[in-house]
C-alpha cells in the first residue's frame, strides 16, 4: 500500500500502554541506513519490536513510502520492517523524523535524515588504524560505537583537496557523544573536534589537506560508552558546515534573500527562499552546497506570521540604532567580537512588551544579554540568557510615551558571521502555555487514551478548556478542563468505534480560554517530552512540537465477568429484606475493584450494594422492601464498572430474577431407593429468613400406596432439618413416585404454609 506523507504531517509519542494481553504498539530503535537521498527510492529497515503486520509508515517531509516488495516475507518479523521510500526530488537534505502503524498501534516517532551523499555501512573490524575501512570520498557512513573502542576509516587524498567532516548523532536521537580526528599516515592528528557551537554535543571540522596520501578518520565516544542504541553518521566529502540561515526567521508569503552561516560557509551565495503562505511548518529546509563541492549542507529557516526585521550596520551605538516598527521579529548577528547592536522604537505609556531571545533553537552559539534604554539613557529592564534551553525575555510596561532603544550583545563578547539571535518583540497578552506529557497516545478500538496537561500561566487564573484537534470527528473528552486556580488536569480519550485497529491519526491538544474580552488559544508543546525521547537532544526538529500521534489498537479484551448462583435473587414476604451474592471472574490479571449497580426493583424497594473490593471475588447487595407484597417474579439487571489500564469496562446481567415467596422454603430427600419391606430415610430441610426459628410442622403427600411415614413430623424450634423412616410393605406398590412435604409454622405471629417441590422416591423389588 503506497502512502504519500505531507511535507509537516507528524506524530508524536506515548503515552498509553496497551494491554499486556493484546498485541502492543510498535517500537522503532534504528533505521538502515539512516539517511535516504531526494529523488530517489531507497530501501530502508526499520528495526525494532512489534513489527509485524505494519501497514502504514509516516514521515516529517514529502516523500513516497511502500512496504519493499522485493523482500522475503516483508512485514511478517516483529523485529523489522523494510520500506521503499523516495523522498521528494529537489528536498534539501535535513532531519525529520519517521514512525509506524500497525495492528497494535503506531510507534513513537524516530529521527531519520535525507542526505545527498551516499551510504555505506560499518564493516565492525575496523578498530584498529591498520584494520581501518577503505572509504572513497564522497560518503557517508552509518556506524555504531561499541564500548571502549575506536572506529577507524582510511582515504587517499591529495595536496590542496578541501575535506569537510561531520557527524549526525545526538541530532539523530541517539546516546552517542562523539568525538572525531583526522590523522595523517604517521598518526599525527591534523584536526579534532568535540562538542561544535550550534550542533550539542556533535561534533565537525573542514580540513585542507596539505600533501598527497592516505589520511584516517578516527571516532569514538567521548566518553568511551557504546552499545547498539549508540549510532552515528559520518559524512564526508566537500560541502559546507552550516548551522543557521541569516535572517533567522522569514514572514509567510515572502520571498528572503538568506546567506548560510556556520564555521566553515565561505564562498556560498546567498539565494532565495520561498515562504508559503499557507504553509503550517514553523520551519522551511534550505540547503547549500558549492558549485564543484561534493555533498551539502542544511539549515532551518524559521516562519512567522508577522514582520521581520533586519539590522542595519552600524548600529553599535545608541545614535546609529536601527529603526524598526513594533510588533515584529528583530534578526541581527554579531559579525566580530565585542559587536553589539541598538534597534530604536517608539511606543506608548502604559503599553507592554515582551521582547523574546532566540539564538541555540537556530544553532546560534550566542548568549544573549538585552537590555532596554528609556530616552535619556536610564536602563528601564535587562535581562541576560546564560544557560539553559530557555532565552532570555524581558517584560516591560513603557512607563510614557516615547523613543526608547534595545541594546543587544553577547553575554560573553563573542562574535562571528554565525552569531546570529532573532529578538521576539510583541505586545503582552495575558494567558497561559500548555505542555502535554506525551507524543504518542495509543488507545485499543473504542477505546480510552489518558494523558496529562501542564498550564503555565499569565496573568490568568481561570479555566482552560482542552480540545483535540485533527484527528477526526467523535473523541470523546472528559476531565478536559484545567479549573480555576489549578495548573494541571489529567483527561481522558475515548476513540469513536469508526477509527479502526491500525488507524494512524495527526492531532494538536488546544486549550482555549475567555481571558477578559480576548478569546486565547495555544497548543500544548511536546518539547520538552521530545527532549527526553531523543536522549536529551535540546532542540528537537521544530516541525514535531505540539503534534502527538493518535494510533489505535485491537479491541481491548473482556477482563472481568459476573455471576448470580441460579440467576435468582429470593425475597421472603413478611421479613421484608434479603441478601445476594454477586461474584466475578477476574481475567488476564485484572485485580482492581468491581463497581456495581442494580436496576429494576419494584416500587417500593432499595438496595445497599457495594463494590467488588481489589482482590475479592463476590460481594453482597442487601435489598429491603415491602413486607406485605405479593408473590411474584420480577426481572433484574446486575451491572458490573471496572477500569484496567484505563480502558472502562460495563459487563451486564439481564437475566436475573427477583422472586417474592413465603418466608419459609421446605425441601425433602430421600437417602435412596426404598426395597419392600425395608426402610429408607428422608430428609426434610428448612430454609428460613429472617431472624425467626420456630418449630415447624410437617406433613407428607403423594406417598404410594403400602408406604407409611411418622404421622407427626417437627422440625424442632431453632433446628433446620429433620431426618424420618420411610417403610414399604411387602406388597407396596412399584415405581417411580413423587412426594412434597407441606410446611407450616409462624412468621411475626402470621401462620404461614408451604408446599415444597416434589421430591423423586423409587420403591423396587429387593
Amino acid at each position: 500500500m503506497k502512502q504519500v506523507a505531507s511535507y509537516f504531517t507528524l506524530f508524536a509519542m506515548l503515552a498509553v500502554a496497551l494491554p499486556v494481553f493484546g498485541q502492543a504498539p510498535p517500537t522503532l530503535g534504528s533505521a538502515s541506513p539512516t539517511a535516504m537521498a531526494p529523488g530517489q527510492g531507497t530501501n530502508v529497515t526499520l528495526s525494532g519490536g512489534n513489527l509485524t503486520g505494519a501497514t502504514k509508515i509516516w514521515l516529517s517531509f514529502p516523500a513516497t513510502a511502500e512496504l519493499a516488495a522485493d523482500v522475503a516475507n516483508n512485514g511478517q518479523d516483529a523485529g523489522q520492517t523494510t520500506w521503499r521510500i523516495t523522498p521528494a526530488a529537489g528536498l534539501g537534505p535535513g532531519i525529520g523524523a519517521v514512525r509506524v502503524a500497525g495492528p497494535g498501534g503506531i510507534s513513537p516517532p524516530m529521527l531519520v535524515a535525507v542526505d545527498d551523499l551516499a551510504t555505506v555501512t560499518d564493516n565492525g573490524q575496523n578498530k584498529t588504524v591498520e584494520t581501518a575501512q577503505e572509504i572513497t570520498l564522497p560518503t557517508a557512513i552509518d556506524g555504531v560505537c561499541e564500548a571502549e573502542s575506536f572506529d577507524f576509516y582510511r582515504f587517499e587524498g591529495h595536496a590542496g583537496q578541501r575535506v569537510s567532516v561531520e557527524v549526525l548523532a545526538r541530532r539523530l536521537g541517539t546516546p552517542l557523544d562523539p568525538v572525531v580526528r583526522l590523522l595523517d599516515a604517521s598518526g599525527r592528528e591534523l584536526a579534532y573536534s568535540d562538542d561544535e557551537p550550534g550542533l550539542g554535543s556533535d561534533c565537525r571540522f573542514a580540513y585542507e589537506l596539505t600533501a598527497d596520501g592516505t589520511y584516517y578518520l578516527e571516532i569514538r565516544d567521548i566518553r568511551y560508552q557504546g552499545g547498539g542504541a549508540h549510532r552515528y553518521r559520518l559524512r564526508v566529502g566537500n560541502f559546507p558546515l552550516t548551522t543557521g540561515t541569516f535572517p533567522v526567521a522569514a514572514q509567510k508569503g515572502t520571498t528572503p534573500r538568506i546567506e548560510w552561516v556556520g564555521p566553515a560557509v565561505e564562498g556560498l551565495a546567498s539565494a532565495s527562499v520561498n515562504v508559503p503562505r499557507d504553509t503550517a511548518s514553523p520551519t522551511v529546509w534550505t540547503a547549500a552546497a558549492y558549485p564543484s563541492g561534493q555533498g551539502s549542507g542544511w539549515a532551518s529557516l524559521s516562519v512567522s506570521s508577522g514582520v521581520e526585521a533586519i539590522e542595519f550596520e552600524p548600529n553599535d551605538t545608541a545614535e546609529q540604532a536601527s529603526p524598526v516598527e513594533l510588533p515584529a521579529g528583530i534578526n541581527g548577528r554579531f559579525a566580530a567580537p565585542r559587536d553589539r547592536d541598538f534597534y530604536q522604537f517608539a511606543a506608548k505609556g502604559g503599553t507592554r512588551y515582551t521582547f523574546r531571545g532566540e539564538t541555540r533553537e537556530h544553532g546560534s552559539p550566542t548568549d544573549l544579554y538585552l537590555r532596554l534604554y528609556k530616552a535619556d539613557g536610564s536602563v528601564l529592564a535587562e535581562a541576560e540568557d546564560s544557560a539553559g534551553n530557555e532565552e532570555g525575555v524581558l517584560d516591560v510596561t513603557f512607563p510614557e510615551d516615547g523613543t526608547y532603544r534595545l541594546e543587544v550583545e553577547d553575554l560573553l563578547r563573542r562574535g562571528g558571521s554565525d552569531h546570529v539571535y532573532r529578538i521576539d518583540a510583541q505586545p503582552y497578552q495575558p494567558g497561559f502555555t500548555l505542555a502535554i506529557e506525551a507524543t504518542t497516545l495509543n488507545a485499543p478500538q473504542s477505546g480510552v487514551f489518558v494523558a496529562k496537561v501542564t498550564s503555565a500561566r499569565r496573568d490568568y487564573n481561570g479555566p482552560i478548556t482542552l480540545s483535540i484537534e485533527g484527528a477526526g470527528e467523535g473523541i470523546a473528552l472528559a476531565d478536559h478542563v484545567i479549573p480555576e486556580g489549578k495548573n494541571e488536569t489529567t483527561f481522558r480519550a475515548t476513540l469513536p468505534a469508526s477509527l479502526a485497529a491500525g488507524t494512524l491519526a495527526n492531532a494538536r491538544i488546544v486549550g482555549r480560554a475567555k481571558v477578559g474580552e480576548a478569546d486565547v488559544s495555544a497548543v500544548a508543546h511536546t518539547l520538552p517530552t521530545l527532549r527526553g525521547q531523543f536522549n536529551g537532544l535540546p532542540y528537537p526538529p521544530a516541525e514535531l512540537d505540539g503534534v502527538v500521534g493518535i494510533g489505535v489498537g485491537p479491541a481491548f479484551a473482556d477482563f472481568f465477568k459476573l455471576a448470580v448462583d441460579g440467576d435468582l435473587v429470593t425475597f421472603p414476604q413478611l421479613i421484608g429484606t434479603t441478601s445476594f451474592e454477586v461474584k466475578t471472574e477476574r481475567l488476564n490479571g485484572f485485580d482492581e475493584a468491581v463497581a456495581l449497580a442494580i436496576e429494576g426493583l419494584p416500587a417500593g424497594f432499595s438496595a445497599e450494594v457495594k463494590p467488588i473490593e481489589k482482590g475479592q471475588a463476590s460481594a453482597a447487595i442487601a435489598v429491603k422492601g415491602p413486607a406485605t407484597i405479593a408473590e411474584g417474579d420480577y426481572p433484574l439487571v446486575i451491572r458490573g464498572s471496572g477500569n484496567f489500564q484505563n480502558q472502562p469496562r460495563t459487563v451486564t446481567l439481564e437475566s436475573v430474577t427477583l422472586r417474592v415467596g413465603k418466608p419459609l422454603g421446605i425441601t425433602a430427600a430421600a437417602a435412596g431407593p426404598l426395597v419392600t419391606g425395608t426402610t429408607q430415610k428422608l430428609k426434610l430441610t428448612a430454609h428460613r429468613f429472617g431472624e425467626e426459628k420456630g418449630a415447624i410442622q410437617l406433613a407428607l403427600q403423594g406417598l404410594p400406596l403400602g408406604v407409611s411415614a411418622p404421622t407427626e413430623i417437627t422440625i424442632a424450634e431453632g433446628q433446620n432439618e429433620v431426618e424420618i423412616d420411610l417403610t414399604a410393605a411387602a406388597d407396596a406398590m412399584l415405581g417411580q413416585a413423587q412426594i412434597t412435604a407441606i410446611g407450616s409454622t409462624t412468621v411475626q405471629g402470621r401462620a404461614i404454609s408451604v408446599t415444597s417441590s416434589p421430591a423423586p422416591l423409587e420403591v423396587k423389588m429387593p
